[in-house]
């Protein structure tokens, strides 16, 4: 690098250098030029920029030092093209100040915003030294069970910067792979809040509480019905220009777990509108259908990822710690089997039926009987949640000994012997070896109402 690219050397009067097809603030329009003025009136200089790190249609992200505080850091700044459209330089510089005022460890930091001796416009922000977690999923889907837990432990702390940011009036509006960054030290950032929408304040929130933007409002006609983000990973109102709320970022996050497991967005097609044609119709096939039989993921999580994808808003989780929530209950252990509802009165279990899998009561209450000639109906014990019956088809091909009946709506969760050994692969050899042996001896010795 010559002394005239290196970011160090003081002898660069100018932040961009020679730069002057930039347009300065008399070159701009009327309107541009009082929205730059009015939230930038003083040039700064102390910043030396080097070399371009990426490029977007937009703008471009620099290398950038600054000699106040001998502090390394990157520097965001538009394209000379960008100043021709007010929504460009309005938005670049809401992202700034919306971005500067979410503080969390999942956001990276932004340092100051300002303009050049030329009146062009940046930000700077903390340098992260990382990937992209687009390139770490690879196309790859999570076919064993380690890549999945790392996978999923990545998602926990998206969702931990989107709640935050949620909470503080903040719809991301473009989450994706491509904005998320990992550090070399287990950080995971997400990135690109240039797209980002502000939630009304509530009146019981504090104004401190909640996110602000100091600019004009832009017109009627520059915000109903714009369709922006990154199609693949939308939902259905937001690739149709509808409102927005929480549940939009929902079922982003959604998108971006049903990337996580497969290696790919839900949609994916040839041409840009192709793709938003499938995101209005919000047509997603199911993960586990998406891999096929080669890989296996567990039937809750599945319901969780199609649950945030559903087309309905209604039907989807409500907030992102709600989605969040079950993630966690599923990597703490239970979550990873499949849970289904009940009616009073639904028969779970038939007397000599062949048994297919066991069950543990969620919620509800049901009966144990058994069937004597003529019709004899005698009661063998009640079972509430936290119990389990069905637990020796697991072990041993015997039909049903009792029948079980629902007295009240229940929830149950379903334990399959494909499912025991799915949970068994990912414990120590020892481990699953003792409890294999302990589940052979106990299936050769189940009593009259082990079911």
């Amino acid at each position: 690098m010559t002394s005239a690219d290196d970011p160090h050397d003081d002898r660069k009067t100018s932040l961009f250098g020679a730069r002057a097809s930039v347009p300065g603030p008399a070159e701009l329009d009327v309107r541009t030029r009082e929205l730059v003025d009015r939230v930038l009136p003083a040039m700064m200089e102390r910043l030396r920029i080097g070399d371009e790190l990426a490029a977007g249609g937009i703008g471009s992200v620099r290398i950038a030092f600054d000699t106040a505080l001998q502090r390394h850091m990157v520097a965001k700044v538009l394209h000379d093209k960008s100043y021709d459209y007010y929504l460009l330089v309005h938005g670049f510089i809401r992202e700034a100040q919306v971005t500067g005022q979410l503080e969390h460890p999942g956001i990276a930091p932004i340092y100051e915003l300002g303009r050049d001796p030329q009146g062009g416009l940046f930000f700077t922000m903390k340098r992260i030294d990382g990937r992209q977690l687009y390139a770490a999923i690879g196309r790859r889907p999570a076919n064993t069970p380690e890549r999945l837990h790392h996978r999923l432990a990545i998602f926990l702390k998206i969702c931990d910067a989107v709640a935050f940011a949620h909470s503080r009036g903040v719809l991301h509006c473009d989450i994706k792979s491509g904005n998320v960054i990992l550090g070399n030290y287990g950080e995971v950032y997400v990135m690109d809040w240039g797209n980002a929408r502000l939630l009304p304040r509530p009146e019981h929130v504090h104004p401190d509480r909640w996110i602000r933007e100091d600019l004009p409002p832009l017109r009627a006609d520059e915000r109903v019905g714009v369709v922006s983000g990154t199609p693949e990973y939308m939902s259905p109102e937001q690739a149709t220009g509808r409102v927005l709320d929480e549940r939009a970022d929902v079922f982003s996050l959604g998108a971006l777990l049903y990337e996580l497991l497969t290696g790919n967005p839900p949609y994916e097609a040839e041409q840009h509108r192709q793709i938003l044609h499938l995101a209005q119709q919000c047509a997603v096939v199911p993960p586990d259908e998406a891999v096929g039989a080669a890989v296996s993921f567990p039937p809750e999580l599945v319901r969780i990822c199609m649950k945030a994808l559903a087309r309905d808003r209604g039907q989807r989780y409500p907030g992102v710690v709600d989605l969040q929530r079950d993630v966690v209950a599923l990597l703490q252990g239970g979550g990873g089997f499949e849970v289904r509802s009940f009616p009073a009165g639904a028969a779970i279990i038939r007397e000599g039926d062949e048994g297919g899998a066991a069950y543990i009561v969620r919620s509800g209450t049901l009966e144990v009987f058994k069937t004597s000639p003529g019709d004899v109906r005698t009661v063998l014990r009640r079972l509430g949640p936290g119990e389990v019956f069905g637990e020796t088809a697991i072990f041993a091909d015997s039909p049903r000994t009792a029948s079980v009946v629902a007295l009240e709506a229940c929830e149950l969760i379903v334990v399959t012997r494909a499912v025991i050994e799915r949970e068994l692969e990912t414990m120590q050899p020892w481990l699953a070896a003792f409890v294999r042996t302990l589940a052979s001896r106990f299936g050769g010795q189940a009593g009259p109402a082990a079911l």
